[in-house]
């Protein structure tokens, strides 16, 4: 197949009303809201790296895709539009439609309109998508803006990603050993992005837990030059780990955020109202340390608090 084939064949969807020119053209031309700023962010994902060879051609598009949206939702934006770039080793129809599958049904969930990108061929098969969202001027949940006594609280439950990682490695990365609810924790992160929506007015810092959620909180603290405490018995975690491993390996694409605690109510009204859960584990303290409590004890640090690209080398 031609690339312009396998673009018309594959990667062609229903546009929204908000693009004028879509795919077919060198650029997309796309209306955006009056009153409304925009957000973008892209995600990369590279065999070997972020998935395994046996790794499905579904699973992968759609995690792809659901990676990008975590980020807009950490921001309190509204996704729109998506590009892809893709680099093939080979055309595969079987592993393209698969892969097509997955990263159309994420976007079409999410209301997303996928209006570009590229396709090459190249040694090693790596993808990347590009999301664009909107929000209200002035409204986006940022990470340095943690205030001293501010609540910590996580959504949903860290390390099941970690936990259906471990299963898949003693099981030589043979799928078909994972259960269902292994297999979404791995590759159909939750989308918080109507979550994102409801909270983001009571909201002062927020960030998506993708490298761990010790190595998040270290970040927006950094940013926000304030400390933490952080009580790791409240921290809801995947039953299969330990709780210093679940907080620091990574791929949950929850949000951890700060809120006042004069929210309380309105947070937990939003919880239950999205069937959701959303946990109080810490608070926002001055100073720059992020203290660990466990039982109202103070616990050593971990000498690696998240995943880091760089540090573990090719």
């Amino acid at each position: 197949m031609k690339e312009k084939d396998i673009i018309q064949h594959f990667i062609t969807q229903h546009q929204h009303a908000s693009v004028a020119y879509g795919i077919g053209d060198d650029c997309a031309i796309l209306n955006v809201t009056p009153g409304h700023q925009l957000v973008t962010t892209t995600d990369t994902m590279v065999e070997g790296r972020h998935f395994v060879k046996q790794a499905p051609g579904y699973a992968i598009g759609y995690k792809l895709m659901a990676t990008s949206l975590s980020d807009i939702a950490s921001m309190g934006a509204k996704p729109k539009w998506a590009t892809l770039n893709i680099t093939l080793t080979e055309y595969n129809h079987h592993w393209l439609s698969e892969f097509a599958q997955g990263l159309l049904e994420c976007a079409q969930k999410n209301q997303v309109a996928l209006v570009g990108g590229d396709t090459t061929l190249g040694k090693q098969l790596n993808m990347s998508v590009q999301i664009t969202g909107e929000i209200p001027s002035g409204h986006a949940n940022l990470r340095h803006d943690a205030r001293a006594d501010d609540i910590i609280y996580v959504s949903g439950v860290i390390g099941r990603a970690a936990y259906a990682l471990k299963q898949l490695k003693q099981h030589d990365y043979q799928h078909s050993a994972l259960n269902h609810g292994q297999i979404s924790a791995l590759y159909k992160p939750p989308s918080r992005v109507e979550l994102a929506l409801a909270l983001r007015d009571f909201i002062h810092a927020c960030i998506d837990v993708s490298d761990g959620l010790l190595h998040e909180l270290e970040i927006l603290c950094e940013q926000s030059q304030l400390g933490a405490e952080l009580h790791l018995e409240k921290i809801p975690f995947e039953k299969g780990m330990e709780i210093i491993p679940a907080i620091t390996a990574g791929d949950d694409y929850e949000l951890l955020f700060t809120a006042s605690q004069e929210h309380t109510d309105e947070i937990s009204r939003i919880a239950s109202q999205y069937n959701c859960l959303i946990t109080p584990i810490g608070k926002i303290a001055n100073g720059t340390k992020i203290v660990l409590h466990m039982n109202k004890q103070i616990v050593p640090y971990p000498e690696t608090s998240g995943y880091d690209h760089f540090s573990y080398g090719l």
